[in-house]
């Protein structure tokens, strides 16, 4: 396995056993038992693609050979998406090397025009692909974004620029946003209509853009793949520990946060993607823990405090990597030689990270806070793709173990109506 996990404080306190708490994560962790099976017969008879996605390899050719044409015609990409349309994408994205690679890749996942008007300059829009991406092709911010472009490239150089520079992925049916790739000429990708857009990171909507980037998907892949056979299989599987660990904490502590704080940069946008799919999976019916990303070693300097001295009703997982950096070493020399710098002579910037990461959790844990260490010897595709999988199996065992619906939504749904009912007036 790419990464391991290590508990502080879950099961004790006061340095004895807490009875409760570790009765009831033995109790959870033995029913996960039944919903993996329940997972392995959907899986095998294809009702649930994102646990067969990880071993489909036939897609990734025809996403290869678009992603290779794209980047030999395109010097920028924009990512039309929001939610889950856009942040899987985003993750797999951040192990791109940043340096001055084309084609650059840009996310809307905002409607603030500022961000949006630069890509839609006249001088830009012949070196530009806009992929726009809504599974049900009827989420309003990605339709109204979608009449921006259409109406930039019409006036830059009318049908043939919208059909050219255009490429759509949303369900194959009838819909807005179908119509109007219909009406336009714009190529249209099929979004399977039995993955969610939040679980939607391992298919063509993460798999495009991160191919375009040059990520390897096949290597994304083996490492969710890896994942998810040991936890079919696996009665301790991290996934399933992790599940079974919080919902103890949430039933007999009240722990209602779980916070996820990795020290990696590249990781940052994981935290956002983990926000979503947790939030809208586990929030239902008056149930769930509400989610709260962080980053290393930044949120040392605001949120710390209150988690030391604050209440404790939070699950903190910090995401450690161990990798060390390709950074020279300090010269403290630079400094005069300043005895105040000496723990810092001879190191690399990835050795403060790692001290600050560790201090963290072992300050943490002395503190008696419900703790998660995850430790990765690398952040790498196979890494990346482990992690994904990790956390759709752990918010997908943990949702059956509270007893909610994990692909459902209907909270957001409402709003979306909502919003259209303001617009119309109607409000």
């Amino acid at each position: 396995m790419t990464y391991t996990q290590k508990f502080d404080n879950c099961f004790t306190k006061d340095g004895d056993y807490t009875d409760w708490v570790y009765t009831a994560f033995s109790k959870a962790l033995a029913r996960t038992e039944g919903i993996a099976s329940s997972l392995s017969v959907l899986k095998d008879q294809g009702r649930l693609p994102i646990l067969t996605l990880p071993e489909q390899t036939e897609d990734l050719d025809e996403l290869e050979a678009l992603a290779d044409e794209i980047k030999q015609n395109y010097r920028y990409v924009v990512v039309v998406g929001i939610g889950g349309s856009s942040l899987g994408a985003q993750v797999l994205v951040s192990l791109r090397d940043p340096s001055n690679v084309y084609p650059k890749l840009h996310f809307w996942d905002t409607l603030d025009y500022h961000v949006m008007a630069p890509h839609l300059a006249e001088e830009d829009l012949k070196d530009t692909l806009f992929l726009l991406v809504s599974k049900s092709g009827t989420t309003p911010e990605i339709l109204a974004q979608t009449l921006l472009v259409v109406e930039a490239l019409n006036n830059y150089g009318g049908k043939d620029a919208v059909a050219k520079h255009c490429l759509a992925i949303c369900e194959p049916t009838e819909n807005p946003l179908g119509r109007i790739a219909d009406r336009w000429g714009i190529r249209r990708l099929a979004h399977d209509p039995d993955v969610g857009g939040r679980f939607s990171c391992l298919s063509l909507v993460g798999a495009l853009p991160a191919m375009i980037a040059g990520i390897d998907m096949r290597a994304v892949r083996k490492g969710a793949s890896d994942v998810l056979q040991d936890a079919l299989v696996n009665p301790e599987s991290n996934a399933r520990v992790g599940a079974a660990s919080q919902f103890a904490l949430y039933e007999i502590e009240n722990v209602g946060i779980s916070v996820l704080m990795p020290y990696a940069k590249q990781l940052e946008p994981f935290t956002h993607w983990f926000r979503q799919l947790w939030a809208e999976s586990i929030g239902k019916e008056g149930r769930g823990t509400t989610p709260l990303n962080a980053l290393g070693p930044i949120d040392q300097h605001s949120q710390l405090q209150l988690w030391l001295d604050g209440p404790n009703d939070k699950f903190f997982t910090l995401i450690l990597n161990n990798a060390d950096d390709t950074s020279p070493l300090m010269d403290v020399s630079l400094a005069d030689d300043d005895p105040a710098l000496d723990y810092l002579k001879d190191h690399k910037i990835s050795d403060v990270v790692h001290a600050e990461g560790s201090a963290t959790a072992s300050t943490l844990a002395s503190r008696g806070k419900y703790l998660r260490r995850i430790e990765l010897k690398k952040l790498d595709e196979k890494t990346l793709g482990a992690l994904l999988m990790h956390y759709m199996l752990e918010t997908i065992f943990t949702c059956h173990l509270l007893g909610v619906n994990p692909f459902d939504q209907p909270a957001v749904e409402e709003g979306k109506k909502l919003t259209k009912m303001y617009l119309r007036g109607e409000g």
